[in-house]
């Protein structure tokens, strides 16, 4: 269970660095365990000409979860710049569904983790 819990951390952490990077200074993060695994809902504001990047985010996150990549690649997660959109794909491969919801500078995010 401590692995899995530092995979939500990982999450969360790379979501919140992404943020940062487009502008936001207002997120709020709340992580709830339930039988079935982990929901994590995340908003945040970012900068309106990041607009196309958050986008982007949205198409890592919704391509749904790999556990050959996760379990290969999740430990080499670095704290980028994201210049690389390595991090973000990453995410995507980690999580079973992603609700993702995107207005002119918010950005909401439902995300499940499955046990």
């Amino acid at each position: 269970m401590l692995f899995t819990r530092k995979k939500i951390t990982t999450i969360v952490d790379e979501l919140t660095t992404f943020f940062f990077s487009v502008g936001s200074n207002d997120m709020v993060v709340k992580i709830k365990q339930k039988p079935d695994g982990f929901h994590i809902f995340f908003a945040s504001n970012f900068d309106t000409k990041m607009q196309r990047t958050v986008e982007h985010l949205e198409e890592n996150l919704t391509r749904g979860r790999a556990p050959e990549i996760e379990e290969s690649y999740w430990g080499l997660n670095g704290s980028g710049d994201f210049q690389d959109e390595n991090e973000l794909i990453l995410i995507g491969a980690m999580i079973d569904s992603a609700q993702v919801e995107i207005c002119e500078g918010y950005a909401t995010l439902n995300l499940f983790r499955a046990f």
